[in-house]
């Protein structure tokens, strides 16, 4: 039987400069993919003496904005040799999917540790509006990431804040998945039982370590033992697991939550999805851990409950519609034909405990 052990070649230092210049050296043509903000914060790290390189902006990871790259770079003569992704989530999954479009190694470089995308074998796709739309999978795509934490640590901590709560649901999520694949009698091979284990430190790392991640100044051992969970250790857990093991409740609901503009324009994916976390453990009746995380995420200042988001008024205005995109995700369709119990009713109650 056949099983795939990809893993993300990467390499982590205070200042990336040097590295840059030596993994790129081998390089003439550069496609770069990057939010605009990101590349202003990074573009003192890269030597591009000597390269012919294209940008392309961008603020979504959206069809649209792939045929836009796709249309213009096909107006251009230059055969690209690799794809430099450059900043959050939105940005380095549109770099990946462009670089597996084009067959092309693609070289990551994080400038907030909010998200896993710099090593995950995945893109998250929106529509135009913001609103999920679907996943890209990507089987075989080549990917190395090199982390600055010195660009992360000069980063707002409300993004390793963020980073931390979608971090942590990468162990919530797979746990619950891996509890009904063993009470449904599935056989687990041995990539997901060592994505069991790794995912364990998504949540250990960041429980012993985050206050003191968020709150020095130093970029100390804390510091880079959270950063490396939430870029790193989440990124490799998704390229050993299985699709159907990737995200449970606490992502449904982030996307579901993201129906509401005001929310998806105020608030990050990692203060969604660690609301998620919460709905999950309510839905599984697993109070003790529920309680636990509550005050977890007041130390950090993350939210708690919905009207940390929304007045109570306007959610209840939407809340049928919301919990309905909830329940028509992948990953709660899975949840319900493996037996678990989920509905509107119990959902419902769940998003409207405070």
């Amino acid at each position: 039987m056949k099983e795939n052990l990809l893993f993300t070649n990467t390499i982590v230092d205070i200042n990336i400069s040097e590295i840059l210049q030596k993994e790129l050296k081998n390089y003439k043509n550069i496609l770069i993919i990057a939010g605009k903000t990101a590349y202003e914060k990074a573009k003192n790290r890269l030597n591009l003496e000597n390269k012919n390189y294209s940008i392309n902006f961008v603020k979504e990871c959206s069809f649209s904005v792939f045929d836009e790259i796709f249309h213009d770079e096909i107006k251009k003569t230059t055969e690209f040799d690799i794809v430099l992704g450059i900043g959050g989530g939105k940005a380095l999954d549109t770099a990946k999917f462009v670089a597996n479009k084009l067959k092309l190694n693609i070289l990551t470089i994080p400038t907030i540790a909010a998200t896993c995308a710099a090593t995950s074998g995945l893109s998250v796709i929106y529509d135009d509006d913001s609103k999920f739309l679907d996943f890209a999978i990507y089987d075989d795509l080549n990917i190395k990431c090199i982390i600055d934490l010195e660009i992360i640590k000069n980063a707002p901590k409300r993004f390793l804040i963020a980073g931390i709560g979608d971090t942590m649901a990468k162990f919530y999520e797979f746990d619950l998945k891996y509890k009904m694949a063993l009470k449904n009698n599935e056989i687990i091979d041995y990539t997901n039982t060592l994505g069991k284990i790794c995912s364990n430190l998504c949540k250990d790392l960041n429980l012993i370590f985050a206050e003191n991640a968020i709150n020095s100044k130093e970029i100390n051992l804390e510091f880079k033992q959270v950063v490396m969970s939430i870029i790193l250790n989440t990124g490799i857990v998704s390229r050993l697991i299985k699709m159907d093991y990737n995200g449970a409740i606490a992502h449904s609901v982030c996307y579901g939550l993201g129906i509401f503009s005001s929310i998806e324009k105020n608030f990050l994916h990692g203060e969604l999805v660690a609301f998620g976390i919460l709905i999950q453990l309510l839905l599984e009746n697993n109070i003790k851990e529920y309680e636990l995380l509550c005050e977890f995420y007041k130390k950090i200042n993350l939210p708690t409950k919905i009207t940390d988001f929304i007045k109570i008024d306007d959610f209840m205005l939407k809340i049928k519609e919301s919990i309905e995109f909830i329940l028509k995700t992948q990953d709660s369709k899975y949840l319900i034909k493996s037996g678990f119990i989920l509905n509107e009713e119990n959902l419902k109650q769940a998003l409207l405990r405070s």
